[in-house]
């Protein structure tokens, strides 16, 4: 699909995580309002509870055994007709509780008066009675059951595992006069609970007041919110590989196309010249004048020797890529084979009027490897350096060891290579373009993936520290032979 290009990946890769975040925050804010709303309705039945076993224990004290306490004053019906009552606050209306336990049976009484005539007026109050009490003994045992409640409450909480800042409000029962205030200002207080009686004394009503109740929802919503994010960050990750992949995938049909011209001319260069040799023979009559003929001959040859070179350079590539090349392991000395490759590029060394030197070292360096391979990669490395060095430059090869690991340095001063190109150049087909997005020198772009290849499979490692202006210095890192 030509039309889905990266121009258009891209735009469309932000534009769907925008969304995806609109609705993840979306779907979020809904869930957090409705956690919230678990959050404050788990508050207000812990309270309600707590208020209805405070009341079971504040009546039940020395009956605790008795069955029939425990179903009605634990029951949901009873706790509705108390809460019911409690909160029936009309104009002239006068409301009366009253209960007696005696040895035979437990007597509760609600009473509610209002009058009928809206013109006449009585104080409107509510009263609790109870037997054999007196009123000091109820205000003690009303503080007594406060502190139970809120016990209560604070032992519900814990087991639910709800950390909060809470306080409670005391309020009047008949006159619903706020009688203790909380330390929180309005602004910082997320839930007040339902106000409840905690005994049947009748005497206050108690609120439970939380602050910031945000972190606990936040910290209940905490696998939602891990999910949430996972599925934005493993999204953003996808299209960040694909736009990649495709970056890549065009960079690496550009550098085949480049591959493919650059090979043609490569390969048409030697075919010319054969087909002139061969023609000037033919046209000629060389085989009149032997020098010549033999001249041309030579000519011809050397062309194709360079022709099978350039194609088995292709094949080997291919090959390797593969996994069809196999490794010949022996013991190699390093330096005998540097040297070797040197020898065999003089005549180009000579023809550029560059210098090459090999710093000696004082010992032998000796490594497992294919002697073949590592030679194609001095061969690839040094042959780069005088493709990309200019006239009467200097190429340096020296070896060091450091931590068990063998260091080949190939150092030049040629034009260098800039820092975003410096992880590329491995990579397969792929050649620095010049200032006019022009190829200045020919080649294929396949020796230094080939020596990446060779180094990887020998377990080492390449590295390349360059300078545009300065030169480059490429390092094969190969690990140490050593005897045990």
């Amino acid at each position: 699909m030509k039309w889905l290009s990266s121009t258009y990946v891209f735009p469309l890769a932000v534009i769907t995580l925008i969304i995806s975040l609109c609705l993840q925050c979306a779907w979020i804010r809904q869930l957090y309002l409705a956690q919230k709303q678990d959050v404050r309705n788990k508050l207000e039945s812990i309270v309600s509870n707590a208020s209805k076993q405070t009341v079971y224990r504040s009546v039940a004290r020395g009956r605790e055994r008795s069955s029939r306490f425990k179903q009605f004053f634990l029951s949901s019906e009873w706790f509705s007709l108390r809460q019911a009552f409690d909160d029936l606050k009309l104009d002239n209306l006068h409301s009366q509780f009253h209960y007696g336990i005696d040895n035979d049976s437990t007597v509760v009484e609600m009473r509610m008066s209002f009058l009928n005539d809206p013109k006449k007026h009585f104080n409107m109050s509510s009263s609790s009675k109870t037997d054999n009490m007196s009123p000091r003994q109820v205000s003690s045992d009303d503080q007594r059951d406060l502190k139970s409640l809120d016990s209560l409450v604070n032992h519900q909480l814990q087991q639910f595992g709800l950390r909060i800042r809470k306080n409670y409000a005391l309020y009047d029962y008949s006159s619903g006069k706020l009688i203790k205030t909380v330390p929180f200002a309005k602004s910082s207080i997320s839930f007040t609970s339902e106000r409840y009686t905690y005994n049947l004394k009748f005497l206050h009503r108690y609120q439970l007041v939380v602050g910031n109740i945000f972190w606990i929802v936040v910290f209940q919503m905490r696998y939602y919110l891990i999910s949430s994010l996972m599925m934005l960050v493993l999204t953003a990750a996808a299209f960040y590989l694909l736009i990649r992949l495709m970056k890549n995938q065009q960079l690496y049909a550009k550098a085949r196309m480049s591959f493919t011209s650059n090979m043609t001319h490569e390969l048409q260069t030697p075919i010319s010249t054969i087909a002139v040799a061969l023609e000037s023979i033919s046209k000629y009559h060389l085989i009149d004048e032997p020098e010549k003929l033999q001249n041309y001959i030579n000519i011809s040859r050397h062309e194709l020797q360079r022709l099978q070179a350039m194609i088995e350079k292709v094949l080997k590539q291919e090959q390797m890529d593969i996994g069809k090349i196999k490794l010949q392991f022996t013991l190699v000395d390093i330096q005998s084979v540097i040297k070797q490759v040197m020898l065999s590029m003089d005549i180009q060394v000579r023809e550029k009027d560059m210098q090459l030197i090999l710093v000696p070292a004082g010992e032998p360096y000796f490594i497992k490897g294919d002697a073949m391979h590592i030679a194609n990669v001095c061969y690839n490395l040094i042959d780069n350096a005088l493709k990309y060095s200019p006239a009467q430059s200097r190429i340096e090869v020296s070896c060091s060891v450091a931590n068990h690991e063998l260091t080949i340095n190939f150092k030049d001063n040629g034009q260098g290579i800039k820092e975003i190109y410096q992880e590329q150049v491995f990579e397969r087909f792929f050649r620095v373009f010049s200032q006019d997005n022009i190829h200045n020198v020919k080649g294929s772009g396949l020796g230094l993936h080939y020596v990446k290849q060779v180094v990887d499979l020998h377990g080492g490692r390449v590295a390349l520290q360059s300078k545009i202006g300065k030169g480059s210095n490429f390092m094969i890192i190969l690990p140490l032979y050593e005897e045990n």
